[in-house]
């Protein structure tokens, strides 16, 4: 993990691929040319349909299969615009395992407090706000307008909605999905593969592989998909 500084990087030319092309593939994109810093070659997906077509502008290559190919053409990077937490860490341990480099993308307006730390493979988006001394894992997405407090600790493949608001040192564990709106209280803990749900106000540690709802968050039943991880 490294410290990053927003739209500064030491190699202006890296080319990348951008795996995936649906709707969050869009935003990511727009975050990647906006922040000025890569050059994308274009986009790779394993749907068969989409192989040779044209999204946001960009053409679909192909699927994992040109991994190789595209690294021994000098493509260096390649960020997942996956929002799916399973699938996307998929992906991220498969081209790492092929030898890219797994890239960051912020965007341009999001604010990074003093000595935050921001892991690989990570998209900041537009309005985002991360304070000072926050750690962010790998493969996170921090969506538009999340806002991430003081000293929070969110773990990898993690994906923080839109207007999410996580007040001071707060942790999130691997793989949570925390819904669009919702709020969590400081000093609280949230565990590995939960799901928060969207508008949720989360007042109290929330176990593992949980799923809550509603304002004050309860838990509503086990995350299922959880189960056999």
């Amino acid at each position: 993990m490294t410290i990053l500084e927003p739209r500064e990087t030491s190699d202006l030319t890296m080319k990348i691929v951008v795996y995936g092309a649906g709707g969050h593939a869009k935003v990511v994109l727009d975050v990647i040319e906006k922040s000025g810093v890569y050059t994308i070659v274009g986009l790779l997906d394993d749907s068969a349909e989409l192989a040779g077509g044209v999204r946001s502008g960009y053409r679909v290559l192909g699927g994992s299969a040109l991994f190789q190919g595209l690294i021994d053409e000098g493509v260096k990077g390649m960020l997942v615009a996956l929002g799916d937490n399973l699938r996307r860490r998929a992906v991220f341990d498969a081209a790492r395992a092929a030898g890219f480099e797994l890239v960051s993308a912020i965007h341009p307006s999001s604010l990074l407090g003093s000595r935050v730390r921001i892991g690989a493979g990570c998209v900041l988006v537009a309005g985002v706000v991360v304070n000072v001394d926050a750690e962010i894992g790998d493969n996170v997405i921090v969506n538009t307008s999340a806002s991430v407090d003081h000293d929070c600790r969110i773990g990898a493949h993690v994906h923080l909605s839109p207007g999410v608001r996580l007040a001071g040192r707060v942790t999130v564990g691997e793989f949570t999905h925390i819904g669009i709106g919702a709020v969590v209280l400081p000093n609280l803990s949230i565990g590995k593969h939960c799901i928060v749900g969207a508008g949720s106000v989360v007042r109290e540690d929330v176990p593992d592989g949980m799923v809550v709802v509603g304002n004050p968050a309860r838990i509503i039943k086990a995350n299922e998909v959880a189960r056999g991880l």
